[in-house]
């Protein structure tokens, strides 16, 4: 799970927020204002700006779609995971919040393998900000559970 968002009605209400804005101005102002917001100090300008695009690229109706999902999701019954899992969050991330990762991650533990990485100087663009460490994190996690 990378930068996984744990539902609460805070979330929901940024969310929201988001919706109202695409459905009047569109991808723009998302675009806007993104890429400083929602990412660390390890982004560089050009990931920065590959996000700017990534946004610009998006269709308004299918990011208002995300967002409502999202928005309305109910945490799941966490304890029931019976699979590996890796959480990997950002220590910057404020579209997922490290302590939402870290309550998903409480909840749990007992449950199998489970690990949580914290990504230092990362926002929510774990892939786009940190892509080596990401990679290096998602093997390191395969080989342990092998």
């Amino acid at each position: 799970m990378i930068g996984p968002v744990y539902p609460s009605d805070s979330i929901a209400e940024i969310l929201e927020k988001r919706i109202q804005v695409v459905e009047k101005e569109g991808m723009e102002p998302m675009a806007n204002t993104i890429p400083a917001a929602a990412t660390g100090k390890k982004a560089s300008p050009t990931a920065r700006a590959f996000i700017r695009e990534l946004l610009l690229a998006q269709n308004p109706a299918g990011y208002i779609s995300n967002c409502r999902v999202i928005a309305n999701a109910k945490p799941p019954n966490y304890a029931k995971i019976a699979v590996p899992i890796l959480i990997l969050a950002g220590e910057e991330d404020k579209s997922a919040p490290l302590e939402g990762c870290e309550k998903m991650f409480e909840q749990m533990m007992g449950t199998g393998e489970k690990k949580m990485e914290i990504l230092k100087g990362v926002g929510h663009w774990h892939c786009v900000e940190a892509f080596e460490e990401v990679g290096k994190q998602i093997l390191s996690f395969y080989h342990e559970i092998q």
